[in-house]
């Protein structure tokens, strides 16, 4: 368990360590090395497994990639910052990771362009996949209790903290009182029946069963403090966007109509969670999801940034429509 106290120094979400290769976990589709077959160019996609994936699935399910000559293989990670290496590496050709963890990336000096938004939050705290969890006999009963908390994040400096930060402090909270806590997400559980945290950030599928725990959510942040926003984007290395134009043209066009067909079938999107990544399928059939749209929306990484510079995530804000490769 690693605990961040208030001052703390920068720590850029496990970007630190971007020059160890990622540890891969799944794969699904063709083969390792990009080359042409067949008339088809092999594509590596560098995924977590999670709802926000489902896009990738479904176009290849439905074969949108092989109609823009792609033969998609899907390689799962343990988060998206593991995936920002695999990518410098080219041992995936495209990746996927949220917008805090690509800005540190980019503010670091790594050489990563975005190609195409993955997801977005929801636009009512009803109908957000992520929550602050409380006991059913907690003291906080609100946002404004929060206040000195302790609370369990997946990740130091990252979405869950720059998301609940931001909604804390429309809540007129100052977070530099609040301590966080690193925890895996199946950790949070036996933490927060401890004692050992006082609430803790689940997304889906952990919010859902934290619910039937008989758990308070006490913060909805995604859709507080960015509603309807893009918070993760597939991006790729500057080096293979420079040699490999057309093949980044053609992915950006295909995971638009991928995305179109998630936004329109959520119950599919479900099915790829239990049938890909082992959710549990009552549970998935409840869960809240993201929002699938096609947007660069530079309004949102401009707001995720100038909070990632504030608090220290983050250097300085860079160019953000600089950021994306050209496209058609």
């Amino acid at each position: 368990m690693s605990t961040s106290p208030r001052p703390r120094r920068r720590l850029a979400a496990g970007i630190a360590a971007l020059a160890l290769p990622a540890t891969l976990l799944t794969a699904c589709g063709g083969d390792d090395d990009s080359a042409e077959d067949g008339g088809l160019t092999e594509l590596n996609i560098g995924q977590i497994p999670a709802f926000e994936a489902a896009a990738v699935y479904l176009g290849i399910e439905e074969g949108i990639f092989e109609e823009h000559g792609l033969d998609v293989t899907v390689n799962l990670a343990e988060g998206g910052a593991a995936v920002i290496p695999s990518v410098l590496s080219q041992e995936n050709q495209i990746g996927y990771s949220n917008a805090v963890s690509e800005l540190a990336a980019i503010d670091q000096g790594l050489p990563i362009r975005l190609v195409h938004s993955a997801y977005a939050q929801q636009e009512t705290e009803e109908e957000d996949d992520y929550a602050v969890l409380v006991l059913p006999d907690s003291d906080i009963q609100g946002p404004e209790d929060l206040a000195d908390a302790n609370i369990a994040v997946n990740t130091l400096q990252n979405l869950g903290e720059v998301t609940i930060r931001l909604a804390l402090e429309d809540h007129g909270v100052d977070t530099d009182s609040v301590t966080w806590t690193q925890l895996n997400y199946s950790d949070m559980y036996d933490a927060l029946e401890r004692g050992d945290v006082d609430a803790v950030w689940f997304v889906e599928p952990f919010r859902t069963p934290g619910l039937d725990r008989g758990w308070r959510n006490v913060l909805s942040p995604g859709a507080h403090s960015l509603p309807g926003q893009v918070s993760g984007y597939y991006f790729t290395s500057e080096q293979f966007n420079a040699e490999n134009p057309d093949v980044v043209q053609a992915f950006d066009d295909a995971i638009t109509e991928a995305i179109d067909l998630a936004a329109e079938n959520p119950d599919r999107v479900r099915q790829v969670a239990v049938d890909e990544f082992g959710f549990e399928e009552d549970s998935a059939s409840r869960s809240n999801l993201p929002l699938f749209v096609n947007d660069d929306d530079l309004g949102a990484l401009e707001t995720i940034g100038e909070a990632s510079v504030r608090y220290g995530i983050i250097d300085e804000e860079p160019d953000y429509a600089s950021l994306f490769v050209e496209r058609d």
